[in-house]
């Protein structure tokens, strides 16, 4: 590993070129909105994730989640 003197990295100018990559198909484009505006925007809806399997005593059923369910208080 080479070791870098602190004159050199403060000469240092430049950095990453951005136009050779690709954009984000999952990332909006909000370089037009002012910040408020971007605050303002609703997101795309996301789908929901598949249900998680259920297996006895696991967390859920330990903390009491079932009960609580069954017995319509949650």
């Amino acid at each position: 590993m080479e070791i870098i003197a602190y004159e050199t990295l403060a000469g240092v100018c430049g950095g990453m070129r951005w136009e050779d990559l690709p954009p984000s198909q999952n990332v909006e484009d909000r370089r037009h909105l002012s910040r408020r505006d971007s605050m303002r925007v609703r997101s795309r809806p996301v789908p929901p994730s598949p249900p998680e399997p259920r297996f006895p005593g696991d967390l859920a059923s330990q903390l009491g989640l079932d009960d609580l369910k069954r017995r319509r208080r949650w």
